[in-house]
């Protein structure tokens, strides 16, 4: 969060366990008879949660998915949340951050949002479509079961990340991104000095600047992202990504969200917000450096 009018923001959804039974609460007194499996109505106290796969812990959980959007304050070192929202277990990640980053662009039309960083729940052509009519440049790992399904039929050679591949079979250098066109511009590895020897260099060009390819995103906004895949400006961007699933431990193991046991989404979006608010006022005592024990330790000796 180095610069408000170009923001990196991650986002990630996170499973929050409920408070409330699925098999709800009987109503009736027919455990009293000796009937304990009646089909009698039952009172549920969280009736809008739903069972969902959690893929991380591998498991079935009971309650909502929360995604948040947040970004990392290089400055302090710090992550901050700056969007909230509780959705229904069953919604996926990928639908969430449309909704998300709509929303956000929405209620903060003073922020502009540059990078959008998310995991390869997020690979889906829609979004890349989205961040591409927002002007947002996306860092999204590529799912993996997803390698394959690609837009682009074009002669050229490429690998995995949608990097051109010369004849000497190497990947070629990223030599910038050219606004004026919206092309991203590669060149030979030869000649910016990458490797010493090239079997292919009078077949490829005999020119001491080398060959030199462009791709456009317009052709696979997948493949073809303005920040190239693999590149050292994209592995930059996608360590900050990391920063959304610290934000979520932070709600889940330091703040313990789910040992509140709450029921009802009012009751779970009020106590997330105050987690956040919490965190927020961490990264204010770290900045202007307030220590508790210090101030104790100096009345301690006052007192004395």
């Amino acid at each position: 969060m180095d610069n408000t009018g170009a923001l990196a923001i991650a986002g990630d959804g996170t499973c929050i366990n409920t408070g409330a039974s699925p098999y709800g609460v009987k109503t009736c007194s027919c455990a009293l008879t000796g009937i304990y499996n009646c089909e009698c109505a039952r009172r549920y106290s969280d009736s809008r949660v739903r069972w969902r796969w959690d893929s991380y812990h591998e498991t079935w959980f009971f309650g909502y998915t929360g995604y948040f959007l947040s970004v990392y304050n290089s400055d302090i070192k710090t992550d901050l949340p700056v969007y909230l929202r509780l959705l229904d277990a069953s919604r996926f990640d990928g639908v969430s951050a449309i909704v998300a980053l709509a929303e956000f662009r929405k209620l903060y039309p003073e922020f502009t949002v540059d990078r959008f960083l998310g995991d390869s729940a997020h690979d889906n052509y829609a979004t890349y479509q989205l961040l591409n009519a927002w002007h947002i440049k996306p860092i999204i790992a590529l799912n993996s079961k997803n390698i394959g399904n690609a837009k682009y039929s074009g002669t050229m050679t490429l690998n995995e990340n949608g990097v051109p591949i010369c004849l000497e079979g190497i990947p070629m250098i990223h030599n910038g991104f050219l606004k004026d066109r919206c092309r991203i511009k590669w060149r030979c590895p030869l000649a910016m000095g990458k490797i010493g020897t090239c079997s292919h260099k009078d077949q490829c060009s005999p020119s001491d600047y080398g060959r030199t390819f462009y791709t456009k995103p317009e052709w696979d906004l997948r493949l073809f992202t303005p920040i190239p895949r693999g590149s050292e400006a994209w592995k930059t961007e996608m360590k900050k990504s990391t920063c959304a699933e610290r934000v979520n431990k932070r709600f889940l193991n330091d703040y313990n969200l789910e040992k509140a046991k709450a029921r009802g989404k009012k009751r779970w979006s009020w106590r997330v917000m105050i987690h956040s608010i919490n965190i927020h006022l961490d990264a204010m005592l770290k900045v202007c450096g307030f220590k508790f024990l210090e101030i104790l330790d100096q009345h301690l000796v006052l007192a004395a």
